[in-house]
């Protein structure tokens, strides 16, 4: 099987500063076929102009584009007809689909679908969508914006009712299980190999916690079922697709492999792996060891890293202490871990060709 390499462009001002001819050649030349346009904006404001008749029914305004950013997206739509006149496909990765608040909230789904009907108006030779959330968060650190134990919020509980879920008891699990990551310091040293069973003896002890993480599940499926029903309808229907975490942390995070194969066209796990900032697998790894040391005193790091390891079947091998990690990955890494999780990418996904890894680097 030969190897399809598709190129992210987060500053879509490239094309002004270097030219299209340079930038598609420069491509071609490393036999990439796919281009995924980053963010549709020019210093933080629209590329593109709204069409306010496509938000009837929404309670988000669309912004507006500044006039001194039409000549720029007379470049971008260039490149883009371009592109697709020498044959690359082109794929969108955010166009400014959200709207504030919880992604429970129902008016995400009318906005997005109407943003999406209006960037084809401006680009309509888009082959597709690949969204980057939103997403459920998979972070104990307090007060992350990824925290894994929000929301609350009345659109939460209007969606879990109309789910069928008592959100009461959801919120009463979820409290249960931080309740049980600050008890850690009071099991038996050493690691424990653990595997479904494990997990299965959890849930049927505490189904309510189960079903916290299914109306997770069930959110996500209809946000991104909204999305996927806006791009069939275009004509031509447009392509969908959504980047979920990696295998480890996906479930948390709402984001089911195989449930979401039933919706979405393909998908893009981010193998992220770098340390600081947010996102990145080592940065994960250290917070949940960080916060774990610190709800359960006398935790050493290294038992820590162990509790982490039996949750997500992820480690560094050789790393015992949070300092390790602004080290290089080593080797044995990519040979265990990251083999791993794409193994468990293919089991669930089951469809090699619907699988398009999002490898970032972040320089230091």
């Amino acid at each position: 099987m030969s190897l399809d390499i598709w190129m992210f462009m987060g500053s879509i001002d490239a094309f002004e500063k270097e030219g299209a001819d340079v930038i598609l050649d420069r491509l071609q030349g490393a036999s990439i076929g796919t281009i995924l346009l980053g963010d549709l904006v020019f210093d933080g404001k629209p590329a593109y102009p709204a069409h306010a008749d496509l938000y009837a029914g929404c309670e988000t305004d669309p912004p507006g584009m500044p006039e001194t950013n039409a000549p720029r997206l007379k470049v971008l739509q260039d490149a883009v007809t371009e592109a697709r006149q020498r044959g690359l496909q082109i794929l969108l990765h955010d166009w400014g689909q959200g709207a504030p608040g919880c992604i429970s909230n129902p008016e995400k789904l009318l906005y997005g679908a109407a943003r999406s009907r209006d960037v084809v108006l401006s680009f309509p030779e888009v082959d597709g969508f690949v969204l980057d959330g939103p997403e459920w968060g998979y972070e104990i650190e307090p007060g992350h914006r990824s925290d894994l134990f929000r929301c609350d919020c009345d659109h939460c509980r209007r969606l879990a009712a109309e789910c069928g879920y008592d959100f009461d008891a959801l919120l009463a699990a979820r409290d249960r299980l931080r309740g049980r990551l600050r008890l850690l310091s009071s099991l038996p040293d050493g690691r424990r190999e653990r595997g479904l069973v494990d997990g299965l003896d959890l849930f049927v002890a505490d189904p309510d916690l189960l079903d916290w993480f299914r109306f997770k599940t069930d959110s996500i499926e209809r946000y991104v079922s909204a999305f996927a029903e806006a791009a069939r309808s275009l004509d031509p229907p447009r392509q969908i697709a959504c980047g979920p975490r990696l295998p480890a942390f996906a479930p948390l995070t709402g984001y089911n492999f195989r449930r979401l194969s039933q919706i979405v066209d393909f998908q893009c796990p981010k193998l992220y792996f770098w340390q600081h900032g947010v996102d990145g697998l080592k940065g994960t790894l250290f917070r949940y060891v960080h916060t774990l040391c610190e709800w359960n005193p006398g935790l050493s790091e290294e038992a820590a890293f162990d509790r982490v390891r039996e949750l997500f079947a992820l480690w560094v091998p050789g790393v015992t202490g949070l300092d390790q990690l602004d080290a290089p990955l080593p080797p044995d890494f990519f040979a265990t871990v990251v083999q791993s999780e794409i193994a468990k990418m293919r089991e669930r996904i089951d469809d090699i060709g619907r699988i398009r890894p999002d490898k970032h680097t972040k320089r230091q």
